[in-house]
């Protein structure tokens, strides 16, 4: 009975297909031979054992309705298009039904979107693969309190179990039999039909709204197979009876067990069944008296009725039946307007009627919600009040939530006079929409307005485009109502707050205090949109067994997103909304939801801010550093757990952080400075943990590749950290991975792990505990973890700025240049990581160093540990920087009273200044371009030249190996002029710091030559180095002839030299000499270059200068001269002590030799003033340059025997005259002056001279005077400066002006001494000055010295007057000769 005819083949009337069915045998032999076994249900899609050329009729264009020419009913819409019937068509076989056990025992498999201390948005997976595929479809729907949703189009209605736990679950597809004309028109309306006795599936009702067209499916199981059975159309199919021109269907309501109720745009309401007395399938339409729109006369109405659109006397909003009939088969039905008129029924079973309550409420409403809030109520116009929906409140709570709940105590009432109403209406504001939560309590004659609840959190107008209207749910108990927009849901609690003193206040005044409040936000693009809703609420009767009702503890609200499936937003604990401690939104938990749960780009939520937040931007950085630190430490639920792929939870975790800083953005929070680097931070260290975690893993790796123990050094760090310093594991519970462990609970101490490397290798050294290879590999891995951690960590920090809202801070290195005001301690720079990160850098070193060539060890981790050299030397020093930066920033908390580490950031500072020597240490790895790239990035200077040198030194040595293959000498060379290239650069790029140093480098390892013969310098900074050290003088001079050409520098560069730095005389004698020649050459150029030698009357301007600089020039030689002269005193000196030294064995017997018999004079009870002797006379004999104080005391004190000759004569003192002459100015010239005369004075025997003079002739008395030194040294002054105007300075001095000189302070030589040396040289002098003045007072000294004086320059006058006398008669016997 089965086999398709070709009347089964026709299209029959309301054809349901049920796509998941299981194909049956194609003939009826085949049928036979198939066992009668109990038929299964299977799990199959819609599409398979489809038949192609069946399938493709269900299809249909949307298109202007056309004459049908297959049947005689007319539709509403095209019909499917002719094509031959298929050749057999298959009946799809029922396959069993799970158990209610089974289906309450295992999981819905859905997805969390978002969840916080009040609810959870879950994505459930069912959603049927038609709705799937066609994401942008145009669709609404229902969604039924016993576990299905129904979606419908213009051309389908599709039926599912919503919370089923399969991806694509049993689904029932309708291909309506009267589509929609119109892309443009109303979508149908539909209902699931309450199941009959003889099935326990609901069935479907399907109104067209424009043509009236009712179809229904008594069973949505069976009307799959109608179409093939050949079911007779008649019952299941009609049209609504009395329908206007031009008017719609607009709403339909499931007032079952009385039926269902139509709302028309007109504004009139009908009542509708589906079923007759006897229960079988039957369609009646009856119109309710006292509508809100116009009811016509008669059975038609008259003809301006039927031409008119409608006499719309109010357009109803929504038409809602109360939610617990107190009657078998009888609902009570309101109707409300958007302006706020009601009116109710109570409708039976049969369409009988009676009309309840008739009221206008707006003014009432406007009344109550200006009283609740009146500061909103004044941004509003009253005219733009509307009703948006409304509902039933539930009735039959149980007694604890009847006390719970902010509703009236008409929800205690059964009396169905009196009805309790939550309307939600919305008022126009300049921003939006001012939405409200009002209770009505309706009975026949009166009405009266009870709980007023402002919603604040959500504003935005209700959107005319939208497939379904706003809808309100209170699933019981009342405690929490559901507001669906088209693209939100709005949870508001309407729970009573525990009693406070303004609690009865609030309550007098009908005003809800403020409660929970939140919004949850769709996406805002096109496909994006609730088309159905409804709402799931604890159940409390009798447990269907076989229901695909979703059995929920909390109520819920449950929404159809179009394109994405069906999304349940439930409460977590529905009670808390009435206890002490209620579920607040707060900046924390709005933070998180964004953060944690919108990670996905696709996510079907938004948390972009789009709505003002009532928090303080103080709030919100608090909020987003606590929700920072509990991202990083795993505190996050969605993050507490374990998971295989260590990974991908670090990533979803740093992604997280960085969707922080995005929120955060978004929502326009002011954040300050401190904030932003704080969660920065974080970020900086999920992103090295990321770093470290792939690291750990390849340690792994490549130990058991070399055979080692395959335990990194990870893992040993998580193992050594102190208990105190990280999350304890829970053993018993079976948490064993302590690696994973670590870098689930424990990234935000990342320093400590870092610092705790150095440490762990110390340890492993100390005790012993691997071998020298095992030992190696932990030392690597130590230097790369530190490295690659502080690296890693400063790129992050330089390529996120500008995310985090730093891109104006100023970084070099990835490190702040100021600014660490207020500043949490760089986790990259702590005391502890600076301290380890370098010593981990020299253990590299010595490690090196010692076991470099040890073969026994892995020489490919040896290379490696070698070449990480340089990485980790910059990462300590970039730490230093860091450290010393924050730790030394004035007013800083941390460090301003903590002596400590104002200690270590001092030490950090001198470790960094010192960074040339730890550089140049890299030098003997030849790791030339690492090393300098890391000079160079610190502006260690130096240390790029130094780099440099070497390299160029190390190419050259190589070059000239002769064993140096071709290709290695072609490398070399290519190489050599590389270097020099970058050299040059370096000159260009550096100037003189670099050039310099560069020949700092070269004139000590390589010498002069060197440096003159540098060839990469292009610039002539030799010349400018030469000429900027005083102590490279003597190689500037030539350099200025040989390279420069320039005499005149020469000059003045030897004369400097002369005069200044010299220290030995022969040296100073020939570059005096030389320099003095030089000037002579230079003005002899220019004298015979100048013009004005060969023009006489030359007026050039240029005369001033060119005297100017030839008095300077002749300044210069003059000076030159005066050194000269001294010289040569100095040289005469040493010439009368040289005898001595003859039968010296060595320096120390010559010094010895010299004061035994040339230091007699100086006291030997004054230690300090021989010492003074003996220092100066040891130079003398050293031949170095003398000062003139100096060589002033070695003149007034040596004594030089005369060896016999008495002739000799005795020059000392006037030499001592003229260097004071050439070479002191001033209060030292005088005082100078008078030391010499002083122990000019003391020097010969004045009392045995005043003595001798008795009986005496005055001959004899001259000759005496004659043979004294006063004499000689007054005879050599008149002799060689006979003028007066010039010998006045070298006149004796009388010798009581000199009475007291030094005896009290000395000269300026020794200023800074040592107090003894001072005290002891001032007693020296005080002696001298007694014995001057006691041959003052008793030994006649003053007139002796005056008498001498004048015999000397008497003896002068003399001997010049003779040799006039003598030149006269020369010249006049020449004259006789020549006449």
């Amino acid at each position: 009975m089965f086999t398709p005819s070709a009347s089964a083949e026709r299209e029959g009337p309301a054809r349901g297909t049920r796509s998941r069915r299981r194909q049956r045998p194609t003939s009826s032999d085949s049928l036979h031979l198939q066992p009668k076994a109990k038929r299964q249900r299977l799990p199959l899609t819609e599409t398979i054992f489809t038949n192609p050329e069946a399938a493709a009729p269900e299809t249909f264009e949307v298109k202007p309705a056309r004459s049908s020419k297959t049947t005689d009913m007319r539709r509403d819409g095209p019909e499917k298009n002719s094509a031959p019937a298929p050749k057999k068509e298959i009946l799809g076989v029922r396959s069993k039904k799970h158990k209610a056990g089974e289906r309450a025992t295992k999981g819905d498999g859905s997805v969390v979107l978002t969840t916080n201390n009040a609810y959870v948005v879950s994505k459930l997976v069912a959603l049927p693969d038609r709705l799937k595929g066609d994401a942008n479809a145009r669709n609404h729907g229902t969604i039924d309190l016993n576990g299905y949703a129904l979606s419908l189009s213009h051309t389908h209605a599709i039926v599912w179990a919503y919370a089923a736990p399969q991806q694509s679950p049993e689904t029932f597809t309708f291909l309506l039999p009267y589509p929609s004309a119109r892309q443009s028109d109303p979508l149908p309306l539909g209902a699931l039909v309450s199941a009959s006795a003889s099935t326990h599936e609901p069935g479907l009702v399907v109104v067209m709204p424009i043509s009236g067209k009712i179809t229904y499916w008594e069973s949505i199981l069976s009307a799959a197979t109608l179409d093939l059975m050949r079911q007779q159309r008649n019952g299941v199919e009609d049209s609504i009876p009395g329908m206007f021109h031009g008017e719609t269907v607009a709403q339909m309501l499931n007032a079952e067990p009385a039926g269902f109720i139509l709302a028309f745009s007109s504004g009139r309401v009908a009542h509708m069944s589906v079923r007759d007395t006897q229960g079988r399938p039957s369609i009646s339409v009856q119109f309710l008296r006292g509508s809100l729109g116009s009811t016509p006369s008669g059975i038609f109405g008259s003809i301006r009725t039927v031409f008119s659109h409608s006499g719309g006397r109010g357009d109803i909003v929504a038409v809602r039946c109360d939610r617990s009939p107190t009657k078998r088969g009888e609902r009570v039905v309101v109707a409300a307007t958007a302006k706020g008129k009601l009116h109710g029924w109570k409708v039976q079973r049969t369409g009988a009627h009676d009309s309840l309550v008739d009221h206008d409420a707006r003014d009432a409403l406007l009344n109550n919600i200006q009283a609740a809030a009146p500061e909103k109520f004044t941004e509003c116009s009253p005219e733009t009040f509307e009703i948006v929906d409304f509902i039933f409140a539930p009735k039959g709570l149980e007694n604890k939530y009847m006390a719970m709940t902010r509703l009236s105590e008409a929800t205690r009432s059964d009396d169905d006079s009196i009805q309790q109403l939550i309307v939600l209406t919305s008022l126009r504001t300049q921003a939006g929409c001012f939405y409200c939560l009002c209770e009505l309590i309706l009975s026949l004659g009166s009405y009266q307005v009870g709980m007023v609840r402002p919603i604040n959190a959500y504003s935005s107008p209700v959107s005319a485009l939208a497939l379904s209207k706003p809808r309100l749910y209170i699933p019981k108990p009342a405690l929490v109502a559901y507001i669906v927009f088209d693209r939100a849901v709005v949870i508001a609690s309407i729970a009573a707050l525990p009693e406070s003193p303004d609690f009865q206040l609030h309550q007098d005044a009908h005003i809800l205090q403020s409660t929970f409040e939140d919004v949850i936000d769709l996406q805002q693009d096109n496909s994006t949109e609730i088309v159905a809703s409804g709402f799931e609420e604890p159940h409390q009767g009798p447990d269907e067994s076989r229901s695909h009702r979703f059995k929920t503890r909390n109520p819920a609200a449950v929404v159809l997103v179009r394109g994405a499936g069906v999304v349940r937003v439930a409460t977590n604990d529905i009670d808390r909304f009435a206890s002490e401690c209620p579920p607040q939104v707060t900046a924390r938990s709005k933070l998180e939801q964004a953060v944690v749960y919108g990670i996905k780009g696709d996510h079907l939520l938004t948390f972009s801010g789009r709505r003002d937040h009532p928090f303080t931007h103080k709030e919100m950085c608090a909020a987003a550093v606590e929700l920072s630190n509990d991202v990083v430490a795993s505190k996050i639920p969605l993050f507490s757990t374990m998971t295989t792929s260590m990974e991908n939870h670090i990533e979803a975790r740093s992604e997280a952080l960085n969707r922080l800083m995005a929120q955060l953005n978004a929502m326009h929070i002011e954040i300050d400075r401190a904030t932003r680097w704080t969660l920065l931070q974080n970020a900086e260290k999920m992103h090295v943990a990321g770093v470290l975690w792939k690291k750990h893993e390849a340690y792994t790796e490549e130990r058991r590749a070399q055979g080692l123990d395959p335990k990194s050094l990870v893992a040993e760090i998580v193992e050594f950290i102190h208990a105190d310093q990280k999350h304890d594991v829970n053993i018993k519970a079976g948490e064993v991975d302590r690696v994973r462990h670590w870098f689930l609970h424990d990234v935000w101490r990342l320093e400590i792990f870092i610092a705790w490397a150095y440490e762990v290798v110390k340890s492993i050294y100390k005790d012993r505990l691997k071998d020298e290879l095992n030992l190696s590999r932990y030392i690597f891995e130590a230097a790369h973890i530190g490295s690659t951690g502080l690296s890693s960590g400063l790129d992050y920090r330089r390529n996120k700025l500008g995310s985090y809202g730093l891109g104006a801070e100023r970084l070099e290195n990835g490190i702040l240049v100021a600014g660490y005001e207020g500043l949490p301690e760089p986790w990259t720079a702590t005391n502890f990581v600076t301290n380890n990160v370098g010593r981990t850098a020299e253990l590299c070193d010595r490690w090196l160093t010692s076991h470099g060539n040890h073969q026994n060890l892995d020489q490919v981790t040896m290379q490696a540990m070698r070449e990480l050299l340089p990485k980790i030397t910059d990462n300590w020093l970039v730490a230093l920087q860091e450290h010393v930066r924050w730790a030394l920033t004035p007013g800083n908390p941390h460090t301003h009273d903590n002596q400590a580490r104002l200690s270590f950031a001092h030490e950090c500072q001198k470790a960094y200044d010192d960074r040339h020597t730890h550089l140049v240490k890299l030098i003997a790895y030849g790791l030339w371009n690492d090393t300098l790239e890391v000079a160079e990035k610190h502006k260690a200077i130096p240390t790029m030249a130094e780099i440099m040198v070497h390299e160029i030194m190390t190419l050259q040595a190589r070059r000239a190996d002769p064993t140096l293959e071709e290709e290695e000498l072609t490398r070399t060379s290519q190489r050599m002029r590389e270097i020099d290239l970058a050299v040059g650069e370096n000159f260009e790029k550096y100037g003189d710091s670099f050039a310099f140093a560069t020949y700092d480098v070269l004139l000590r390892l390589q010498g002069v030559e060197a440096v003159l013969d540098f060839t990469p310098d292009k610039y002539g900074y030799s010349t400018r180095f030469l000429r900027s050290r005083p102590d490279l003088e003597k190689i500037s001079w030539i350099n200025d002839i040989e390279k420069e050409h320039d005499i005149d520098h020469a000059a003045e560069t030897l004369v400097t030299l002369g005069l200044t730095t010299e220290q030995q005389v022969w040296n100073k004698k020939v570059e005096l000499s030389l320099g003095k020649l030089a000037l002579m050459a230079e003005d002899e150029k220019e004298v015979n270059s100048s013009p004005s030698s060969t023009n006489l009357f030359n007026f050039s301007g240029s005369n001033g200068e060119s005297r100017e600089k030839t008095a300077k020039k002749e300044g210069r030689i003059s000076a030159i001269d005066n050194q000269l002269e001294m010289i040569k005193i100095q040289d005469s000196i040493y010439s009368q002590v040289f005898p001595t030294l003859q039968n010296a064995l060595d320096e120390s017997a010559e010094l010895q030799l010299a004061m035994e018999t040339h230091g007699v004079l100086v006291p030997k009870n004054h230690k300090a003033a021989r010492q003074l002797f003996e220092n100066a006379l040891s130079r003398l004999l050293r031949h170095e340059v003398l000062e003139p104080l100096t060589l002033i005391d070695i003149l007034t004190w040596i004594y030089i025997p005369r060896y016999g000759n008495d002739e000799v004569p005795q020059t000392q003192f006037y030499y001592a005259l003229r260097v004071s002459a050439m070479s002191l100015q001033g209060d030292v010239l005088k005082n100078t002056l008078k030391l010499i005369w002083r122990r000019q004075y003391l020097r010969d025997e004045w009392a045995a001279f005043n003595e001798s003079t008795t009986l005496q002739s005055d001959d004899a008395v001259t000759e005496a005077a004659q043979k004294t030194m006063l004499y000689e040294t007054c005879y050599y002054v008149e002799h060689n400066f006979p003028d007066p105007n010039t010998n006045q300075q070298y006149k004796p001095i009388p010798s009581s002006q000199i009475l007291g000189l030094y005896t009290h302070e000395l000269d300026s030589r020794f200023d800074g001494k040592p107090p003894g040396q001072r005290k002891s040289l001032m007693l020296a002098m005080k002696d001298e000055d007694e014995k001057l003045r006691d041959l003052i007072e008793h030994h006649r000294l003053g007139n002796w010295t005056t008498a001498t004086a004048y015999a000397a320059e008497g003896m002068v006058m003399s001997e010049m007057d003779q040799m006039t006398k003598r030149g006269a008669m020369t010249g006049q016997m020449n004259g006789n000769t020549m006449k």
